[in-house]
């Protein structure tokens, strides 16, 4: 087992240290203390290495020998909080981040400490973007833009919370001014719908997506390359639309702040969707989806079904089918919402 790269990353709340590797790499976490973390990476073959940071959270970051094994050593700068590890696949990586201390996230957001008000819905594709369409002629804009009417009038009438959508209608948003409404309007959360495509047509049942600079698998990286490809068609002479591709290493530092909770809702959200739905659970999975990238809130990307797959196209295609998706949406938003009113709660209390 080999160390292919070491890669660092500095956001507004957390650190990410990624290893690439060869293969699966078994970890175990020996130490995490005020001054430092140490990892053992068994089997790790790589050469000793230091990565100076400097950021105001992280000091350095050393790979070491030690016997067949390797150890990552983290040396603190200021005080870490909660470090938290997740092993990825396709390629290999172990992601580690270290996050700030919570005192410092709850500072920096106490403007929020105030219930659940306002949602952005937003419907995916639109006007000259078909979206994918199933072997019957189902275009997931259609499909999506219906649904997403449905789980609005829900959330509005059993809520009491304010819905905003980006498109009531068949109408082109580009994917920048998506996120630019729901900023705008200082929403607390942004949810875009979607439906499912893969040239594999028996690829079925739901998904949901939160941001992050390393997607889950080789899956999740095509289908945010599939939904990110819309860039395309708001410039198609190139030029502007091209630069915002230039510049994707930036899609997630406005998310990065809100990770935490993006991961939450979507893993809320999804439980609900496979628990109403009775349809595979295809999981909570990371990519680096152009439309959540520029929310200042948790942001998350529901994928309904395949469009593509004949029996799901079916499925979709039917009004009470479609009335049970939005009611799954609505289950999962519900809880979210009694989470998060508790939640500013016990921070306003804290607060006094």
């Amino acid at each position: 087992m080999t160390l292919d790269e070491l890669r660092l990353r500095s956001y507004p709340s957390f650190t990410r240290v990624v290893l690439e590797t060869s293969g699966p790499v078994t970890y175990r976490v020996e130490l995490t203390g005020p001054k430092e973390a140490r990892i053992r990476l068994v089997g790790l073959v790589g050469d000793a290495r230091a990565e100076a940071l400097g950021d105001g959270l992280i000091d350095q970051v050393r790979l070491e020998r030690a016997g067949a094994d390797a150890i990552i050593r983290v040396t603190f700068d200021g005080t870490p909080g909660e470090m938290r590890t997740s092993a990825l696949t396709d390629p290999p990586r172990l992601v580690l981040d270290f996050h700030r201390p919570v005192t410092e996230a709850i500072g920096e957001r106490s403007e929020r400490a105030a219930p659940l008000r306002m949602i952005v819905l937003d419907a995916g594709h639109g006007g000259h973007d078909p979206g994918a369409t199933g072997p019957t002629g189902l275009a997931e804009k259609d499909l999506v833009l219906d649904v997403t009417r449905r789980v609005a009038k829900l959330v509005e009438a059993e809520l009491g919370v304010r819905i905003l959508l980006t498109r009531s209608d068949d109408t082109f948003v580009t994917l920048r001014d998506r996120t630019s409404i729901a900023n705008r309007e200082r929403a607390d959360l942004f949810v875009s719908i979607h439906g499912n495509a893969h040239r594999q047509i028996d690829s079925a049942g739901v998904e949901t997506y939160f941001l992050s600079s390393e997607a889950t698998d080789s899956g999740a990286r095509q289908a945010a390359a599939v939904e990110n490809s819309v860039v395309q068609l708001e410039n198609p002479a190139g030029g502007r639309g091209r630069a915002d591709i230039v510049k994707a290493i930036l899609w997630d530092l406005a998310q990065s702040e809100f990770q935490a909770e993006s991961s939450r809702l979507a893993e809320i959200v999804q439980d609900s969707m496979t628990r109403s739905l009775r349809i595979p659970n295809r999981g909570v999975k990371q990519a680096g989806f152009y439309v959540l990238g520029g929310a200042a809130m948790p942001a998350i990307l529901v994928e309904i079904g395949f469009v593509t797959n004949p029996r799901e196209e079916r499925r979709l295609r039917e009004s009470r089918y479609r009335d049970e998706i939005a009611r799954a949406i609505l289950a999962g938003l519900a809880e979210y919402k009694r989470y998060w009113d508790q939640r500013m709660r016990t921070t306003a209390d804290r607060a006094r």
